[in-house]
């Protein structure tokens, strides 16, 4: 393993949050910090901030976002690490006057505040049954508020998001962002030279009754001309990760995308499906990555044509592989994760030295540091 020599322009130690057991978001930025010659320490939501960390990493969010910089903001001035968050989750419909959905979302936001405080809903009489209720519901609408919430505290010190799209929302509503898209990493792909055995594969939760009622359509005209498509949603079959996603999609032929809504970024599934050489098969999505572009890298088609386009792709091979290549170079050469990673943690380096000025020195600059 190679060493990582300290930068005198940049931080060295970034601390990266846990949000779960089988996390692997955590364990890729984590690879992509070491190679980019960073030190990457990870840490579980809720437990202490590591120990000179100069950043903390985080994404998602998939909890409770306001846990970290509400610790942070505990900290002494000099102590405080530099907080970057890159956004990896929707927001409410976009079609939502941004007055009403800002409201909305300030509203949950206070919500959930009041039901993380010590004995919150025991302020409020008679409330233990509405925060059970509301707990899990609303979820956008919260992460929304959470990040005004926020930035109006001086919380946020790096905003990124992997949608185009909801970044230019943001940036016209007062909140700067980096645009930073998924893309392929190492660790989601290999070359298995495995035969490919499975048609057509779906990998991910329901979700959404949109979406459950749309990939049982989907089967059920697939079923009427002799085409499997299997099933990793948890409840048919088991979700898979790691390793064996990485084998299932050297498996398949195709992968197919369902959004849980008409506007999510999804993109995320291309990135895992493209490095793996299986086709993706979308419905229409908006263009929160443009540089994956319809019919060059994956194929869109009206919800209404899936299964009869995933039947054209199936008997038409050489098509179908003219495309799996064009995708695979995009996701191994371009459209990297670790580009991405280095986007945020240019921005974060611009951070730092405006904290951290180099003096200029009749040899060599030195840093200002406290104390």
């Amino acid at each position: 393993m190679n060493s990582v020599i300290p930068s005198l322009d940049r931080p060295s130690i970034i601390a990266i949050p846990c949000w779960n057991q089988r996390d692997g978001i955590t364990e890729v930025i984590s690879d992509e910090l070491h190679t980019l010659g960073y030190q990457p320490v990870q840490f579980q939501v809720g437990s202490a901030i590591p120990e000179k960390a100069e950043v903390v990493f985080s994404f998602g969010p998939y909890g409770k976002f306001l846990t970290i910089p509400r610790q942070l903001a505990k900290l002494p001035p000099e102590q405080k690490p530099i907080f970057v968050h890159w956004n990896t989750e929707g927001i409410p419909d976009p079609r939502i006057p941004w007055k009403l959905m800002s409201s909305v979302s300030g509203w949950r936001s206070w919500l959930g505040r009041i039901q993380d405080s010590r004995n919150g809903a025991a302020k409020i009489r008679g409330s233990e049954r509405f925060f059970s209720l509301i707990k899990s519901r609303m979820s956008r609408f919260r992460y929304l508020g959470d990040y005004y919430y926020a930035l109006r505290r001086g919380w946020l010190d790096i905003f990124a998001d992997t949608s185009q799209i909801y970044a230019e929302i943001h940036r016209q509503h007062g909140l700067p962002t980096i645009v930073a898209h998924w893309g392929a990493t190492p660790r989601w792909y290999k070359e298995l030279s495995l035969e490919r055995d499975i048609d057509i594969l779906w990998m991910g939760t329901r979700g959404t009754k949109r979406r459950s009622l749309l990939l049982d359509r989907v089967r059920s005209e697939l079923d009427a001309n002799g085409v499997r498509l299997h099933l990793a949603d948890g409840k048919e079959n088991p979700f898979i990760f790691g390793d064996e996603r990485i084998h299932y999609l050297n498996r398949s032929k195709i992968t197919l995308n369902i959004t849980r809504t008409w506007y999510d970024d999804n993109f995320s599934r291309i990135a895992l499906a493209a490095p793996n050489r299986s086709l993706v098969v979308s419905e229409p999505v908006l263009p929160h990555c443009p540089s994956f572009i319809a019919g060059t890298h994956y194929v869109s088609v009206p919800v209404d044509s899936l299964a009869q386009t995933i039947l054209y792709y199936l008997d038409h091979e050489e098509e179908r592989l003219h495309i799996v290549e064009n995708a695979y170079g995009l996701v191994t050469t371009k459209l990297v994760f670790r580009e991405s990673i280095k986007s945020i943690m240019d921005a974060v380096n611009q951070v730092y030295q405006s904290i951290h000025p180099i003096e200029d020195g009749p040899m060599l600059g030195i840093y200002n540091l406290p104390g």
